[in-house]
């Protein structure tokens, strides 16, 4: 793997001293402010841990959806207080079978955000007791409506009838 020199700011700091204690992660400056780490599955978690001393404040955890690579990367993004500095924290998991382990005992906010993975991509975030249908009805809560391959007009003419029209009786408000 080829080493990326690290600018002497404070941004090139903290990446260079996150990967001294993580030497399987990738790390790199974007921007000013703006820093980056791509780390493996399996070590998320304890990299998360690491981030959190100097990373107070988890922001979101975002999900997206590759579906021609069969993997989802799923975004954690933190912000420093102390620092004034934002990172992405990226981790690639399979399609198939996705799986993180929660990171609530860490930042308790990102169980809202799990769920939303959860339901939305279908992402089970191990140790997280409250994954289950939250926004989605319950009909809907198996379906994964923001995966790539998920079918929306077919789910619509499923739910609404074949004959489903894109707008309602009164042809004034969008039903999709």
């Amino acid at each position: 793997m080829e080493v990326q020199k690290l600018p002497d700011t404070k941004e090139g700091r903290l990446v260079a001293e996150l990967l001294e204690k993580a030497p399987y992660a990738e790390g790199s400056v974007r921007r000013e402010r703006r820093i980056e780490f791509r780390v493996p599955k399996d070590e998320v978690k304890n990299f998360l841990r690491l981030a959190s001393e100097k990373f107070e404040i988890l922001l979101q955890i975002t999900v997206v959806d590759w579906l021609k690579e069969g993997e989802f990367e799923v975004i954690y993004q933190l912000w420093s207080v102390s620092e004034n500095v934002h990172a992405m924290v990226r981790t690639r998991i399979p399609r198939d079978d996705p799986r993180l382990p929660t990171v609530m005992d860490i930042w308790p906010v990102a169980e809202t955000y799990e769920r939303e993975g959860h339901e939305f991509f279908g992402v089970i975030y191990e140790g997280n007791p409250r994954l289950g249908p939250f926004i989605l009805e319950p009909r809907e809560y198996e379906k994964h409506p923001l995966r790539k391959d998920f079918n929306m007009l077919g789910y619509v003419k499923m739910v609404y009838g074949e004959d489903f029209d894109r707008y309602d009786e009164s042809k004034t408000n969008y039903v999709i």
